[in-house]
């Protein structure tokens, strides 16, 4: 219990001057900037005061800069965990290994190291004397795997206001593609307090090289190439602070075949990106709104590739305030496959961070796939004239989740991620619906399937919101 206390204390603490960086000045604030944790004195943390503008004019006008800083401060990866991680960065980010620099999983167990991002526009001091380069990476210990992974690279920023990025890294390290679902150092809470690690990892080694490019708020765009190596993992740890049992999944395989699972295979891609409002800044006083794609084009064209596909997936979110202390919250998530991808590329849909009253990935490997996400939240206002909830206090929300994951072989042929689609219906949707509470570091949901009322409900304990 001591040792439990003393974890949750941290991660707390931890937490708490994350999410306590909000500038003195938020009409000057450059939206793209993230504050990691080693960007700033501790002193500095405490000089923040999250009710600055609890009184301010600024508030009632159109002001997205000072609204952004207390719309989002509401989860543990949001702000970031000592550093952005893929969360508060390009949506290139997660092309190459995105774990965290403390870490603990199932298939490295315990991971300490040090990490200076990737993508970041915050940072353009001069390296050997070259201005605007910055140099970024990973060096860090697996326990499980007994061994060292890094990663090392080099970026430099271009352009009067520095809007250009260009930037390469070669990478040895644990990765994933689940970081939409459930956040990374959520993960790491859950997996260490009680052994619930939802994430599926691979080991990725090679290199790769990326263009960034930004406007001065809402757009973002960029293509990455990578050429790398995949690799399986097992399990290392079945250990957890109140003892794991069997709640630690088998990581699966990164690619099957008819003769059973293949541990490694080779993966050369281009990735192409484009985000309209990342930050999810406020479009006006009451609502906001942000989309964005990425396309993966993987080809033995662009070097030694085992696979040829192409992967598209494209999301929509919304924030509606249409009444005081009441937020109307909405994601619609696409994506499609074409060619012949590998299992650790396929679609899946269940569980935390999709429809919550379904097993985790029960509906899967699948080259179609849709999700809706639908929430209403109810909580005390802001202290000020403004019609937004105030995050730190206790808040209630009803939700809805639909999902589809299909299987369509005429799209291993076709080039149209759409070619398709025509055979879906309302009919073929799951949907889940639910009722939680919470405040912006804890919530709790109970979910039910509506399309089995008999079967039990599930409960939750998150430390991130759903999206």
């Amino acid at each position: 219990m001591v040792r439990f206390i003393a974890l949750l204390c941290f991660w707390i603490g931890c937490y708490g001057l994350a999410a306590a960086q909000t500038d003195a000045d938020s009409t000057n604030q450059d939206p793209f900037k993230n504050d990691p944790f080693f960007s700033k004195t501790v002193s500095s943390f405490w000089d923040s005061d999250s009710t600055a503008y609890a009184n301010d004019d600024r508030f009632l006008d159109y002001e997205p800069r000072v609204f952004f800083n207390h719309l989002n401060e509401n989860g543990l990866d949001d702000k970031g965990f000592f550093n952005a991680g893929p969360y508060g960065s390009s949506a290139l980010y997660s092309v190459y290994p995105n774990l965290p620099m403390f870490h603990f999983n199932r298939v490295n167990s315990l991971f300490l190291g040090y990490r200076k991002d990737r993508m970041q526009w915050y940072n353009s001091n001069s390296w050997l004397g070259i201005p605007s380069v910055q140099m970024h990476g990973l060096i860090g210990y697996s326990v499980g795997q007994k061994e060292w992974q890094y990663s090392l690279g080099l970026e430099k920023l271009f352009g009067r206001k520095k809007h250009i990025m260009i930037g390469g890294e070669y990478h040895n390290a644990t990765a994933t593609d689940d970081e939409w679902r459930v956040g990374l150092n959520e993960t790491t809470l859950t997996a260490f307090s009680a052994g619930y690690d939802y994430l599926d990892y691979y080991k990725q080694t090679g290199w790769g090289g990326y263009l960034v490019v930004r406007t001065d708020r809402y757009l973002e765009g960029g293509i990455a190439f990578s050429d790398d190596q995949y690799k399986s993992l097992q399990r290392q740890t079945d250990w957890a602070l109140f003892g794991a049992g069997n709640r630690y999944r088998i990581n699966p395989a990164v690619a099957k075949s008819t003769t059973g699972s293949i541990d490694t295979v080779n993966i050369a891609s281009l990735t192409f990106s484009g985000t309209f409002n990342p930050k999810e800044l406020l479009l006006g006083n009451n609502f906001s709104l942000s989309a964005h794609g990425l396309a993966e084009f993987s080809n033995s064209k662009l070097g030694v590739s085992d696979f040829n596909y192409a992967k598209y997936t494209g999301q929509f979110t919304s924030h509606i305030n249409f009444n005081r202390g009441t937020i109307f919250k909405y994601r619609l998530r696409y994506s499609s496959i074409t060619g012949d991808a590998p299992h650790l590329k396929r679609l899946y849909l269940g569980g935390i961070g999709t429809l919550r009253a379904l097993p985790y990935k029960s509906m899967g490997d699948g080259n179609q796939m849709l999700l809706s996400n639908v929430e209403l939240l109810f909580g005390k206002p802001t202290p000020n004239r403004s019609k937004w909830i105030d995050f730190d206090d206790l808040y209630l929300s009803l939700f809805l989740d639909s999902g589809w994951v299909n299987y369509e072989s005429g799209l291993t042929n076709a080039a149209n991620p759409f070619a398709e689609l025509h055979n879906f219906t309302i009919a073929d949707l799951r949907h889940n619906a639910g009722i939680g509470a919470g405040t912006n570091f804890i919530r709790c949901e109970v979910a039910w399937d509506l399309n089995q009322p008999d079967r039990a409900p599930v409960l939750w304990f998150r430390f991130n919101p759903t999206f």
